[in-house]
C-alpha cells in the first residue's frame, strides 16, 4: 500500500496508506505504514475516525514535526517482545 502525507498549514494532516495507529495523545500521533512508525508531533493534536480498510487518517492540531523511525517495528510486535522480557 502506498502512502501519503499532505500538511495543511500546520493544523492539520491527511495521511494514506496507514496500517494502524498506535497512540494518540495531545502532543504525538504514533502511526504504522509500510515504511515504518510516523510520530507526528505538535500540541492539541487529535485524530479522526480510523478506517483501517482505506488506511486513510486525519490528525489535527498544532503540527510542529513529522518523522519516521529508522526501524521498522509493529507496536503489537513490541508488545510481544516487552511479554517474554
Amino acid at each position: 500500500m502506498n502512502s501519503s502525507i499532505t500538511v495543511d498549514n500546520r493544523s492539520a494532516v491527511s495521511l494514506t496508506g496507514v496500517k494502524s495507529v498506535e497512540s494518540v495523545t495531545d502532543t504525538a500521533v504514533v502511526v504504522f505504514t509500510d515504511d515504518g512508525d510516523l510520530v507526528i508531533r505538535g500540541s492539541s493534536l487529535g485524530a479522526e475516525e480510523f478506517d483501517p480498510e482505506s488506511g486513510i487518517l486525519r490528525i489535527f492540531g498544532r503540527i510542529d514535526s513529522l518523522s519516521y523511525t529508522t526501524d521498522k517495528r509493529h507496536l503489537a510486535d513490541n508488545m510481544i517482545a516487552k511479554l517474554f522480557r
